[in-house]
């Protein structure tokens, strides 16, 4: 295969905190190279070529696509622009890799596809949780029926004061929403995938804003956030531009039987968990995060400690995950394997996001068959 010219739309805390590790590697090997960045704020589009040594940028993405016609383009912008600088990238010939969520409805995750398929390009969802070993492991006990038959789920995502101050994520008018579409979309991408692809039936959700618009009163924490000083360029923070959810809730029915619970937080006065897993089977119950495998052994009831062995090339690397699906993706380009995501699974994905804030919207359930 060719050496890949790449480029990257949006170049806030994901594209430099995760995306650029990765490609610097590849690009140190000889495999790609960054050729132009893009941003609508200039300095951010400057800062991050100086860092990471790109000769170009722009803050016309559709400029960068016209003038330098990339092979690859990773598209790291808010979620509101996704659909929009996917699209784009495709229909200039570039393959493209589109942070998550790809989409905030259904329709929009759908004509992606087809555009993609339209074009002859590729397009990689960076639903980038299913590379870490923990969730694969997890995969394999249930593949394995260690678990039995999965009936049920407990999901959630817990920052107690992480609001993203550093960036648009807090602006529905640029993200759309907050924690679900953040968070809860990492967690529940991973469940479907471990638990065997079921179809969504119905979301129950609830969304709650209620501490992230009260400015000095509350101390937020950058590091809780997910991002980390000096690796990037942030934008200035107004708590009063604040108008996404900061706590999402609810309830999913799955039409292999499963229930799951779920939470997703920013902000709420409960102790930080990150991310945390439950699944239960007729068989056993495994807890992700606490590494645990609830089973009989015999007529006794059993609890056993796990040990997630990593002996992979990036283990304990901050967004070692991105670096596994940057990986894959090449490998996919070649030809050699397929990649992790499917089609499939992702519309169901952009199928609950949207269910989940029609949900919360108009105060109760909604049916996956009112979607789409």
């Amino acid at each position: 295969m060719k050496k890949l010219r790449v480029a990257v739309i949006g170049t806030g805390m994901i594209a430099n905190q995760a995306h650029f590790p990765a490609l610097n590697v590849l690009r140190a090997k000889g495999i790609l190279d960054v050729v132009a960045v893009a941003d609508i704020r200039g300095d951010a589009a400057m800062e991050t070529a100086r860092r990471h040594g790109v000769e170009k940028w722009y803050t016309d993405p559709q400029r960068m696509l016209d003038e330098v016609k990339p092979d690859f383009v990773a598209v790291c912008t808010p979620n509101m622009y996704h659909r929009q600088w996917t699209i784009a990238a495709l229909q200039a010939g570039a393959h493209v890799a589109c942070e998550k969520p790809i989409s905030l409805t259904y329709a929009d995750a759908k004509e992606m596809w087809d555009t993609a398929r339209a074009c002859g390009r590729m397009l990689f969802p960076c639903q980038c949780m299913r590379w870490r070993n923990y969730m694969q492991q997890s995969k394999y006990l249930v593949d394995s029926g260690e678990l039995g038959t999965p009936y049920f789920s407990d999901i959630a995502f817990i920052r107690r004061y992480g609001i993203p101050t550093w960036g648009m994520f807090h602006m529905k008018e640029h993200n759309f929403g907050g924690p679900f579409c953040d968070l809860g979309v990492h967690l529940i991408d991973a469940l479907l995938w471990i638990c065997g692809d079921p179809k969504l039936v119905s979301v129950s959700g609830a969304s709650y804003r209620k501490i992230g618009n009260r400015g000095d009163e509350v101390l937020l924490s950058l590091a809780e956030s997910g991002a980390y000083a000096g690796t990037f360029t942030p934008r200035p923070y107004d708590y009063h531009e604040f108008n996404v959810e900061e706590f999402a809730t609810g309830f999913m029915r799955l039409d292999n039987g499963m229930s799951v619970n779920f939470k997703f937080s920013w902000a709420v006065n409960l102790p930080t968990t990150n991310l945390d897993m439950v699944i239960c089977g007729d068989r056993g119950g495994l807890s992700v995060n606490n590494e645990m495998l609830y089973k009989n052994v015999g007529k006794y009831q059993a609890e056993t400690k796990l040990k997630w062995f990593d002996n992979g090339e990036f283990r304990g690397v901050p967004f070692e995950q991105h670096r596994y699906m940057y990986n894959n993706i090449l490998e996919t380009l070649a030809g050699n394997e397929a990649y992790l995501i499917r089609e499939s699974q992702n519309l169901e994905v952009a199928k609950i996001i949207e269910a989940y804030y029609r949900s919360a919207d108009i105060g109760r359930e909604v049916r996956a068959e009112e979607i789409g």
